[in-house]
């Protein structure tokens, strides 16, 4: 699904994402999981309607269903559009159901109820795999189940009847290597571990350095005098004594 200016300002709005994170598309449900919904409700109202007017027509003209025909289908009709209400409410919620995917991560909006709503986030770098599921309606009609496979203990993501299943795991794992690829470059922090921070260089006094290498040049100097008053005191110099049994008696 393509994204408008209106729905992406909506969303941004709506949804944990930066505002300069571009959104590349939205998937929402295949319009047969709105229909299913309906249609299970047709088919209650028809079992209700027809059991109403059997039971009404069995009894005769004399019977008491027959002579409160009116009322016994009133309330049939009553409850049926109860039942269409009740169908109503899990084709609202699933139309508030969407997939959004961002060229830094994949969110799945929920509406578990009519007050409660769920954002789950999945960064495009914890992405291993993605997968496709049809059934037999769903390879007819053109819709599947998507997984999202995570590594190491993480959960699953399931995104189901979405349409052109296929055609959307690409364009997910499309953004994941592009997203991968950014990483690699250095265009994106990683957010699998916390990179050891840069060490900047020690910032020195200028004085405190003339100082330093001033005495340094002390204890070269003392070192050189020490050397050279060894030297001067070597004993190898020094004249030996005659031997007292050389002299003249």
């Amino acid at each position: 699904m393509q994204v408008t200016p209106q729905s992406d300002k909506f969303l941004h709005s709506k949804l944990p994402i930066d505002e300069d994170e571009k959104i590349l598309a939205v998937y929402k449900h295949h319009w047969f999981a709105y229909v299913s919904s309906w249609l299970i409700g047709a088919i209650i109202v028809v079992i209700i309607m027809g059991l109403a007017v059997i039971f009404t027509s069995m009894g005769g003209d004399n019977s008491v269903l027959t002579e409160r025909r009116g009322q016994v289908l009133t309330i049939a009709g009553a409850f049926s559009v109860f039942v269409m209400l009740g169908a109503f409410v899990p084709v609202y919620l699933r139309s508030q159901e969407q997939v959004v995917l961002t060229e830094e991560a994949l969110l799945q909006v929920l509406q578990p109820s009519l007050f409660a709503s769920k954002i789950d986030q999945l960064s495009l770098q914890h992405i291993t795999d993605v997968s496709v599921k049809q059934d037999f309606f769903g390879t007819l009609l053109g819709y599947g189940h998507i997984t999202i496979e995570t590594p190491g203990e993480q959960d699953n993501y399931q995104f189901s009847s979405l349409p052109n299943p296929h055609a959307s795991a690409r364009e997910i794992i499309r953004a994941h290597e592009n997203f991968d690829a950014a990483l690699q470059a250095g265009l994106m922090p990683s957010t699998l571990g916390t990179p050891a921070a840069t060490q900047q260089p020690p910032q020195i006094d200028p004085q405190q350095y003339q100082q330093f290498l001033a005495y340094q040049q002390m204890l070269a100097q003392q070192q050189q005098d020490q050397t050279a008053q060894a030297q001067g005191s070597d004993p190898a110099g020094a004249q030996t004594p005659p031997d007292s049994s050389d002299q003249t008696k």
